[in-house]
């Protein structure tokens, strides 16, 4: 199987029917592929940056005019399949020679491990939780046999997300299940073609002057040559190698062991003469260290830039700025999305799609998405004044978050008894109440500052007192559904008047109001000095 040649990638149609396609047929006109469409949502991104990796590697603009001549006139199957040709033979699933994405010694160097099939998928049960039992959400031996297009979509998300998995099994060039950010252009019916021409970078950003210049396929594609291992420390950078390899590196040793037995995959159902059932590996593959992945947001961490990983509680508007627009010396988005705000001659409506798993080790606790809206801001001053807009109003809402957590403690227990739960549901229902206005507020700045480029005053304070009214509203609303939540005669009325009382006076006290949101102060607040007698 090549994965050049063969129809492999699962993908959905404008007329909504589903089939498989060659990477070149993204670009059919008749009945247009709208989106890649698997069983899982991880393979959806992994395929996705497949084929953005190709691209980027082998179809780069030379310039921008080239880049909008494709995104508004795509080219032909025929042409993407002259840009492939050249490199068909990286794109080999089996056989004797370079196999895709799997090590160059058919042996690994001796002393392989064997492993099931089902321990590729990165949210299959570790070794741990099968000894202890604990298996009881992600059942052991639901996958036994997979097809080559199922493994192969297998393999490479394994090497995208790779987590930890003990001594020497390496994680992914961006660590363990990083975050992804893709622009997504926000039209009606869509295109996949458009939504991965959009994350490609014209040549010159994409490869910078250097002593590796435009390379050869050996570069690109790391199993084509001997494993660059790890055994004693070894670090692949971006300095000594290929750009390209950031989409393309193999954290881990693998052999597929492909099958000659015929049955039905357990993950898409298709039947096939050649069901994969195991596979070997060794540790030790590449270690790679200090990269910027065009496709990743980043934050600073003593000096270095670190990539962006999904931590629990999910993707929201408290996230949009560092993962957007950024923050001088603390966070900086994907490089697609700074590119995606330059293009000045574009008119689309975009929106970032965030996704990537939240890991704790090897464990994978949650698969998170997100899409957000991006403001057509080209103009480097005005994204910041939004920024700083944006930071004050995520500032101001913090605060109301967290104490609405902290007056419903008090609501639910004394100080003595100390309330230790899980409060998470709280703040995730804060968040997703508020986020709309939040996205609605933003917007208006933005559409104010297209007007009115020295800066809209007005429309500022405005918004800025809109939100105040927002989060006060929303945290009222929740502290009303929750403090009397429980059993009656458990209630004390005392402590909830108090406890809502100590809500009324941060939320509309100076805090919020002239601390985070630089309001002028009120000498008397509306509904700041109310009490309540009882719940």
């Amino acid at each position: 199987m090549n994965l050049l040649d063969d129809p492999w990638i699962p993908v959905r149609r404008a007329d909504g029917s589903k089939t498989r396609i060659r990477p070149a047929e993204v670009v059919e006109q008749d009945n247009r592929v709208v989106a890649v469409s698997t069983q899982r949502p991880d393979f959806d991104g992994a395929l996705v940056q497949f084929l953005i990796g190709l691209l980027q590697t082998v179809a780069a603009p030379a310039d921008e005019d080239a880049w909008y001549e494709w995104l508004e006139h795509p080219p032909s199957v025929a042409q993407l399949e002259s840009l492939f040709a050249p490199v068909r033979h990286a794109f080999q699933l089996d056989g004797d020679g370079p196999r895709f994405m799997q090590d160059f010694d058919p042996d690994l160097g001796g002393n392989p491990v064997e492993k099931s099939i089902d321990t590729m998928l990165i949210d299959a049960p570790a070794e741990k939780a099968l000894k202890d039992g604990t298996d009881l959400f992600q059942k052991r031996e639901r996958i036994q046999g997979l097809c080559p297009s199922c493994a192969a979509t297998a393999l490479l998300t394994l090497m995208i997300n790779a987590p930890s998995g003990g001594q020497g099994h390496r994680t992914s060039l961006r660590g363990g299940g990083p975050l992804t950010t893709l622009v997504v252009p926000d039209e009606p019916g869509g295109s996949l073609w458009s939504l991965l021409w959009w994350n490609i970078l014209e040549q010159p950003d994409f490869l910078p002057p250097s002593p590796m210049g435009m390379g050869t396929e050996v570069d690109w594609f790391p199993w084509l040559s001997v494993t660059r291992t790890s055994e004693q420390g070894q670090v692949i950078t971006a300095a000594n190698a290929h750009p390209a390899v950031a989409f393309w590196a193999t954290p881990r040793r693998i052999r597929l062991e492909i099958g000659t037995r015929t049955g039905a995959c357990d993950l898409c159902g298709s039947t096939t003469p050649h069901l994969l059932r195991r596979y070997w590996t060794r540790p030790y593959g590449m270690n790679c260290t200090d990269w910027l992945h065009p496709l990743s947001p980043y934050y600073a961490n003593k000096g270095t830039w670190l990539p962006v990983h999904p931590q629990p509680g999910g993707l929201g508007y408290r996230h949009w700025l560092s993962l957007t627009i950024g923050k001088a010396d603390a966070s900086r988005p994907a490089n697609v999305v700074t590119s995606a705000y330059e293009r000045k001659q574009h008119k689309e409506e975009l929106r970032l799609w965030s996704f990537g798993y939240d890991m704790d080790n090897m464990k994978a606790r949650c698969w998170y998405e997100a899409r957000m809206p991006l403001m057509a801001l080209s103009d480097f001053d005005q994204r910041q004044l939004l920024s700083s807009l944006a930071e004050k109003l995520v500032e101001a809402a913090t605060v109301a978050k967290d104490t609405l957590v902290s007056s419903l403690k008090k609501a639910w227990s004394s100080d003595k008894q100390k309330h230790g739960g899980d409060m998470t549901f709280i703040t995730s229902s804060f968040w997703s109440r508020t986020e709309q206005s939040f996205y609605d507020l933003i917007h208006q700045f933005a559409t104010a500052l297209q007007k009115q480029p020295e800066f809209p005053n007005q429309v500022d304070l405005e918004i800025r007192e809109r939100w105040l009214e927002v989060i006060a509203r929303e945290a009222m609303n929740l502290f009303d559904v929750w403090a009397t939540s429980g059993a009656m005669e458990f209630e004390n009325p005392k402590r909830i008047a108090n406890a809502y009382n100590n809500l009324i006076k941060t939320l509309f006290g100076s805090i919020i109001r002239e601390k985070k949101l630089g309001l002028a102060s009120k000498t008397k607040t509306k509904g700041a000095t109310k009490t309540r007698s009882q719940p």
